[in-house]
């Protein structure tokens, strides 16, 4: 949305103060693009001598990317010296405002702050109107960086001696998240490594399966997964020196061997409860639920304040701290992330299930929650841990009832067996974090081999050969297509639609063009197979109305640019995007010339048809 101030008068204002050149951060394309329609009317002309410079500039540029000639905000830019930048402009005319900010023709850019990272664009002056940004479809607090990112454009080397930042009053803004901005310490660099398919394919052509590990050690990613689990080694040794006060009396681990007792007596009393099956993934993921940890729920996060099960059914429940403050209910099932972050709660035995001051703390801290927080991998047992029936029926062999230190034992359980829990809980989690890369690199080897791409040696098969060609997303359902001749003899159109919508990942609604027969009857077979490899690999969004723009783009040479902009309602720069990636798409396909000749020969005409004008003029 624009700033309270309207943005003739700011951008009157800094010229007035010389603090122009300016990037305006806008909230949205929206409100970049209502920022410029507002000088339609302004009674600020630039003089004819920098309107020239201007004409120079984008000649020069027009030069090169003749699509812009005729872009509707020129005569904006030439008469009043300000543009606007964002993701839903062609990167021709993002690369023409880059340069005339460059050689100081532009006294101000209207942009998201997608313009504050990754690209050489500095000004004397930054305008901050916002302290939240738009993700996906929910607005949330500009982190650290990407406030430090925004001030980082102000000021350039060689012209000014001070940058400036400037924030502009607005109802929409909330200081202290800017302060913590200005004033903090960047958040960590978290690793983004996957392990995909086609990587365990490519690793596994190149090395032999013992050595994969050795060179999973040595990535970033596991490196941080170390530097967690050293931080909680040293946790578990603190755990130690607590528990030393409770060693070995008559049982060698008397702890073990109350909590058996306990348990045993527990089972033989709700053996008559109903209790559903869960699944061991649930099992494994409870266990990690405990007062203090910070979990994922649906589009929110929260601090989990105790664990039970529900009355009669027997599900595990979680009471989690909300953001908002509000104390709920949740089932365990329910809880998507686990993350690697616990804080300290004073338990209590009735609502709210803390103390107030651990109440009012975890309330502020959830409030302070960074954005990205590191999940925490949890392995998943392969047995049950269920005691055996013989056990439970053997309750009378417990020396227990009878022991002379049962009143010590059952004093002190309670507190020696949190502290030997959490001992657990460590331990798991350290095992999880040094074995989770490998862990994950085993379980794609094993769907691999249950779909023939690698043999039970993990050696590459005939098909595993040409699959690991396919290097993108959704590798999985691309091959598992090829494989079923899903593209017999399907035209260039037709494999470009389907291509498109594998690559599209924006649910953005709009308005497209109808889509033909021949192409959602396909597409319906894609879904089928893309529902079917759901447990293996997320399905991608398969838009049929995307798949029918990028069909009509192939199908009719004579569509100028233009002429397919005015048939969707998507903006042209997300419609070159997905061009260029479904173009990305095909040129994988295109590489299995050698295995699938014809299908190659398919994405390549599909390819010379795709490059043509905007497409043409960048690589």
């Amino acid at each position: 949305m624009p700033p309270s101030i309207h943005p003739v008068d700011l951008i009157a204002a800094l010229r007035q103060k010389h603090l122009t050149p300016a990037i305006v951060f806008l909230t949205s394309r929206r409100a970049c693009d209502e920022a410029m329609e507002s000088f339609d009317h302004a009674d600020i002309v630039l003089p004819p001598v920098r309107q020239e410079a201007i004409d120079t500039a984008l000649e020069r540029v027009i030069t090169q990317y003749p699509s812009i000639a005729e872009h509707p905000l020129i005569p904006t830019v030439r008469r009043i010296g300000v543009a606007a930048h964002h993701a839903g402009h062609l990167p021709s005319w993002k690369i023409a405002i880059e340069e005339l900010m460059r050689q100081g023709c532009l006294d101000a850019v209207f942009a998201t702050t997608t313009l504050a990272a990754g690209v050489d664009f500095p000004a004397r002056t930054v305008v901050i109107t916002q302290s939240s940004i738009r993700k996906s479809r929910d607005f949330t607090d500009l982190t650290i960086s990407e406030v430090q990112q925004i001030a980082g454009r102000a000021g350039r080397r060689g012209k000014d001696l001070v940058g400036f930042a400037v924030v502009t009053p607005s109802p929409y803004i909330d200081l202290g998240v800017l302060t913590k901005g200005f004033t903090g310490n960047p958040e960590s660099i978290d690793s983004q490594f996957t392990i995909s398919y086609p990587m365990v394919l490519n690793l596994l052509k190149a090395h032999p399966h013992e050595q994969i590990q050795a060179i999973l050690a040595k990535s970033f990613a596991q490196f941080q997964l170390n530097r967690r689990a050293e931080s909680l080694e040293r946790k578990l040794d603190a755990l130690q020196v607590q528990m030393e006060p409770f060693g070995p009396r008559v049982c060698t681990d008397w702890i073990a061997q109350w909590q058996t007792f306990d348990q045993v007596r527990r089972q033989r009393h709700q053996r008559h409860h109903v209790r559903r099956d869960e699944s061991p993934e649930l099992t494994a993921r409870f266990h990690f639920m405990t007062a203090g940890r910070v979990v994922g729920l649906s589009r929110s996060r929260g601090i989990v304040l105790r664990q039970y099960r529900s009355k009669g059914q027997r599900n595990p429940m979680i009471s989690v701290l909300r953001p908002d403050g509000a104390v709920t209910e949740c089932p365990a099932v329910n809880v998507g992330e686990i993350f690697d972050r616990v804080f300290d709660c004073d338990e209590t035995s009735s609502f709210p299930w803390c103390s107030a001051a651990s109440f009012d703390e975890l309330s502020y801290q959830l409030t302070e929650l960074p954005t990205r927080l590191p999940v925490l991998p949890i392995l998943v047992p392969k047995d049950s841990e269920l005691l055996p029936d013989a056990v439970v029926q053997s309750f009378g062999d417990f020396p227990c009832p009878t022991c002379p230190s049962r009143p010590a034992c059952q004093k002190d359980f309670a507190t020696a067996n949190r502290l030997r829990q959490e001992q657990h809980r460590h331990a798991k989690s350290i095992q999880a974090l040094r074995a989770s890369l490998w862990h994950r690199f085993q379980e794609r080897v094993e769907v691999l081999q249950t779909f023939g791409y690698l043999s039970p040696s993990s050696q590459l098969t005939e098909d595993g050969e040409w699959a690991r060609l396919i290097r993108i997303d959704h590798s999985l359902l691309i091959t598992e297509l090829i494989r079923a001749d899903a593209f017999s003899g399907a035209e260039p159109a037709l494999l470009t639609g389907i291509m498109a919508s594998i690559a599209h990942d924006d649910d953005r609604p709009g308005a497209f063009p109808r889509i033909s027969s021949g192409l959602s009857s396909l597409l319906g077979q894609v879904r089928k197979l893309g529902v079917s490899l759901s447990p293996y690999e997320d399905p991608p969004l398969l838009r049929a109305d995307v798949a029918a723009l990028a069909e009509r783009w192939i199908a009719d040479p004579t569509l100028t640019w233009i002429g397919l902009c005015r048939l969707t309602t998507m903006a042209e720069g997300d419609i070159y995007r997905l061009l260029a990636r479904t173009l990305e798409f095909l040129s994988q396909i295109h590489t299995l010339r050698a295995t699938h000749p014809g299908l190659a020969d398919t994405a390549s005409k599909a390819i010379a048809h795709i490059r043509r004008g905007v497409l043409e003029e960048l690589p």
